[in-house]
C-alpha cells in the first residue's frame, strides 16, 4: 500500500506538479472504493461494477484501481496434476478455485467436472460436491485403461478451465522368476551324486539362487517380494532378501534372491518348492510370478564293489565316515575313509569287520584313532588308523580258526600310567571269549598295550560293549551280564567286579539311561527285553517281547523311553520310568538296527527286510521314506552339516549314513541337526563315534 503512495508522489514531483495527482484531505474526496492515505487516493479491491467500462461477468471483479474487469480467480486447481498415473479404482477428484487478493470470494455453487478419453469422444459429466472455501470434489471410476482427458470448469461461459491428462493404468508390471539350475556334479570313483530319480534337483543342504527381471519401467522396487512355499503343505520361507544385478541387459529391474533349501518345509524325499514373487508399479497394481525348486534329500551315494556291510558306520570328529566292510565267510574286507562331501580320502584292504569301529578323542595333531577289529583269512588283527590307511596293531594277531571280534568296540577313559584311552572288544571263539583293551599310548610293552583276559564269555553280533567309567560291561552269549577293569598295574583283574543271571541266552546291543542298562535278545519266541543297575548291584528283570528284539536305543522327549525292533514286523517301546510299552507296527519291515534319535523330534529306522529308510515324527507316525533297494541290517548314524575343514556348520541340517547290505553307503540330508542331546543314548553305541560310553559328549550343531 505505502509503495503505492510513494509512486503516486514521484508521479507527481515529476510532472513538476504543484499537488499530487487524486489528492484528498478524506477518502469523501475519492471515489467510491478508494482510501485516503497520506492524503493520496489510493485504489484497490473490488468496487460495485457500475463503476468499471462494462458489466462484470460473475466470474469477474470491478478493480478499483484499474476500474475495468479482471479475473476473479488466480485459477483453478485440480488434483491429481496432469501426466498422473492412476490405477482403476475409484479416484477422487478435487478442484480448488483460487481467488485473487482483495477481490471477493464470489463461489458457484458448483463447478462443472468432465471426463473425455484421450482421443476424443463423449464428455462424462462427475456430480460435484461443495466442500467450501472454493473446494469441489468428486469421484470418478474409469472404465478402463488408457489415457483420458479429466476438465474442471466455471459452470458460466468463459470462466476458468483446467484440462489435466490422466493414463489409467490397472495391469501390473511384468516379472519373470527362474531359479538357476542345480549344480552339476558326475559320477565319481563310486560315488553318484545325483539323485537317480531327480537328476535336476538341487539338495537340501545347498542354497539356490533365483533370478528376478522385469521389464516394466514402472515397476516399484521397493515393493517386490519372495515367498517360498514348502512342499505338500510344508512350511513357507518369506522375508528373503533380493539384491538388485547389473547389469541389467536393457531390463528394467534384475534382482536376485538366495533361498536356503533346508528351510521351507519339505516332508517327503523329494519335491518342489512354489517360489511366488510379488510386486506392484508406481500406482498400486500388483502382480506376481512364479517358478519351481526340485528338491531331494539325496546328498550322495557310494558304492563298494563286491562289499557286504554289518557294522554299524562310525564318524569321526571332524566329520570323516569310517566304514568297515566283510564278505559272506567274514575272512576279507576293506576299511574306507569318506568325506562328508562325498571323497574317498584312504582305503585299507585289511581284512573283514564285523564289529563296528569306534573313534577316539581328537589328538592335538589334528588327527584321531579309528579303532577297528579286523579278520583276513583266518588271521585276526585288533589296532587302529590315525589319519591314513596304515593299520597299527599293538595287540598279537590271533590265527585261531573260529576266531572272531564280532561285539561292537567301546572306549573308555582309564586313568593308568601314561594312558587313558582304552578300547574294549571280545575275540569270541578264543580260549571261552577273550576281553581285550587296546592302548595305545600305554608303555612300550604288548601286555600294557593289549592287556588280555580269557574266559569272559563269547558277546556275539549283534551284542555290543559298553564302557562305563573305568570298566566295561559286557552281555554274553551263555546269558550273563559282567563288569570288568583294568587293575593298577595295567592289566586286567583276574575277576569280573560283578556278574548277573540275563534270564536269557543271546543279548543283543545295550543301551544306557539313568544309571541302568537296557538290551533285548535274539531267543526265538522266549526274546525278552531286559534292564539291570549299571553297577551291577541287582540281578537283571525282563520284559517277554515273544519275537527276536534287536538293537536298542533310547530318546529322550517328551519322555524316557527304550525302542527296539521286533522280528514280527514292529517297533517296540518301553517307557523306562514306569515300565509300559506301546507296539508299533512296520508291515512287512523288520527294523534290526537301533532307531537314530536325531534332533527336532525325528526318529530314523531302517528296514533289514527291504532297505527301507523312515523318518518318523512322532514315533508312529511316517513323515517321509526313501528305499534303498537293498536290506540295511547296519545301524544308521546322523551327523552335523561340516565345513571343508570338518567344522560343525551353524544353522544347517544333518546328514543321515545308511550302509546297505550290498556294499552301498548313502549320505542323505535330514531336518535334524544332529542327535538328540535331550536322548539318554540316542543310537546305536549312544554317539556318532560309535563309543558304547555314556559320558561321551554328543557332538553339538548349533
Amino acid at each position: 500500500m505505502w509503495r503505492k503512495v510513494l509512486g503516486l508522489l514521484l508521479l507527481g514531483a515529476l510532472c513538476a506538479c504543484t499537488q499530487p495527482i487524486n489528492r484528498c484531505e478524506t477518502a469523501a474526496d475519492c471515489r467510491s472504493g478508494a482510501q485516503c492515505l497520506q492524503n493520496v487516493c489510493v485504489y484497490d479491491g473490488e468496487i460495485d461494477s457500475q463503476a468499471c467500462d462494462r458489466p462484470c461477468a460473475t466470474y469477474e471483479a470491478c478493480s478499483a484501481l484499474t476500474l475495468k474487469c479482471q479475473p476473479r480467480f488466480t485459477g483453478l486447481v485440480v488434483s491429481p496434476s496432469d501426466a498422473t498415473v492412476i490405477d482403476g479404482g475409484t479416484l477422487s477428484v478435487r478442484a480448488e478455485l483460487r481467488v485473487t487478493p482483495g477481490f471477493a470470494a464470489n463461489f458457484p455453487e458448483t463447478l462443472n467436472i468432465g471426463v473425455s478419453r484421450g482421443d476424443g469422444g463423449t464428455v462424462a459429466s462427475l456430480p460435484t460436491t461443495t466442500e467450501g472455501d472454493g473446494v469441489y470434489t468428486t469421484q470418478w471410476n474409469p472404465s478402463g485403461e488408457g489415457a483420458y482427458r479429466l476438465t474442471a470448469a466455471y459452470p458460466e461461459q468463459g470462466g476458468p478451465s483446467t484440462t489435466v491428462g490422466l493414463t489409467v493404468d490397472t495391469t501390473g508390471p511384468l516379472l519373470s522368476v527362474v531359479p538357476t539350475a542345480s549344480p552339476s556334479r558326475e559320477p565319481d570313483g563310486g560315488f553318484i551324486y545325483k539323485d537317480p530319480a531327480a537328476p535336476s534337483a538341487w539338495r537340501r543342504d545347498q542354497t539356490a539362487t533365483v533370478r528376478v527381471d522385469s521389464i516394466s519401467a514402472d515397476l516399484d522396487p521397493q515393493s517386490v517380494s519372495v515367498l517360498v512355499r514348502g512342499f505338500d503343505g510344508g512350511v513357507a520361507l518369506e522375508g528373503l532378501t533380493l539384491a538388485l544385478v547389473t547389469p541389467c541387459d536393457g531390463k528394467a529391474y534384475c534382482a536376485t534372491v538366495d533361498v536356503p533349501l533346508w528351510k521351507p518345509g519339505l516332508p517327503a524325499f523329494r519335491g518342489e518348492f512354489a517360489v511366488e514373487v510379488s510386486a506392484k508399479d508406481r500406482v498400486g497394481n500388483q502382480t506376481s510370478g512364479k517358478g519351481s525348486i526340485p528338491v531331494t534329500r539325496w546328498k550322495w551315494r557310494h558304492g563298494i564293489n563286491s562289499a557286504l556291510i554289518t557294522a554299524a558306520p562310525a564318524v569321526g570328529n571332524k566329520g570323516v565316515l569310517y566304514v568297515g566292510t566283510t564278505n559272506i565267510n567274514n575272512n576279507d574286507g576293506r576299511f574306507l575313509a569318506l568325506s562328508e562331501d562325498g571323497r574317498l580320502l584312504w582305503e585299507a584292504s585289511t581284512g573283514a569287520v564285523v564289529a563296528s569301529p569306534a573313534v577316539g578323542n581328537a589328538l592335538p595333531d589334528g588327527t584321531e584313532r579309528v579303532y577297528a577289529a579286523h579278520r583276513k583269512a583266518s588271521a585276526n588283527r585288533v589296532g587302529f588308523y590315525a589319519g591314513s590307511s596304515a593299520f597299527i596293531t599293538p595287540c598279537t594277531d590271533s590265527s585261531l580258526t573260529g576266531v572272531l571280534v564280532q561285539s561292537a568296540l567301546a572306549i573308555g577313559q582309564v586313568p593308568i600310567g601314561s594312558a587313558a584311552e582304552t578300547v574294549y572288544g571280545v575275540y569270541a571263539g578264543r580260549v571261552g571269549g577273550t576281553l581285550f583293551a587296546v592302548r595305545p599310548d600305554a608303555e612300550n610293552d604288548p601286555q600294557l598295550q593289549c592287556p588280555a583276559i580269557a574266559n569272559v564269555g563269547d558277546v556275539v553280533a549283534p551284542g555290543s560293549m559298553l564302557a562305563s567309567g573305568t570298566s566295561v560291561v559286557l552281555g554274553t552269549s551263555t546269558g550273563r551280564l559282567k563288569s570288568y577293569a583294568l587293575g593298577s598295574s595295567g592289566l586286567w583283574n583276574s575277576s569280573a567286579q560283578w556278574d548277573r543271571p540275563l534270564g536269557l541266552v543271546s543279548p543283543t546291543s545295550m543301551a544306557v539311561a539313568n544309571g541302568r542298562i537296557f538290551g533285548g535278545s535274539n531267543d526265538g519266541t522266549n526274546s525278552r527285553l531286559f534292564t539291570a543297575p549299571l553297577d551291577g548291584g541287582q540281578d537283571p528283570t525282563n520284559t517277554p517281547t515273544g519275537s527276536p528284539t534287536w538293537n536298542a536305543s533310547i530318546g529322550g522327549s517328551p519322555e524316557t523311553r527304550v525302542v527296539a525292533g521286533l522280528q514280527n514286523n514292529n517297533l517296540l517301546a518301553l517307557d523306562a520310568a514306569d515300565g509300559g510299552t506301546q507296539t508299533i507296527q512296520t508291515p512287512s519291515e523288520v527294523i534290526k538296527g537301533a532307531p537314530v534319535w536325531g534332533a527336532g523330534g525325528y526318529v530314523y529306522t531302517a528296514s533289514s527286510t527291504s532297505g527301507l529308510i523312515q523318518a518318523r515324527r512322532p514315533l508312529d507316525h511316517i513323515e517321509w521314506q526313501f528305499d534303498a533297494e537293498s536290506p540295511i541290517e547296519a545301524s544308521m548314524n546322523l551327523d552335523c552339516s561340516r565345513a571343508t575343514d570338518g567344522g560343525v556348520l551353524s544353522g544347517m541340517p544333518g546328514v543321515l549314513y545308511a550302509a546297505s547290505q550290498d556294499g552301498r553307503v548313502f549320505a542323505i540330508v535330514v531336518d535334524s541337526p544332529g542327535l538328540d542331546s535331550t536322548a539318554p543314548w540316542p543310537r546305536y553305541q549312544h554317539d556318532s563315534r560309535n563309543t558304547g560310553n555314556p559320558d561321551t559328549p554328543l557332538t553339538s550343531c548349533p
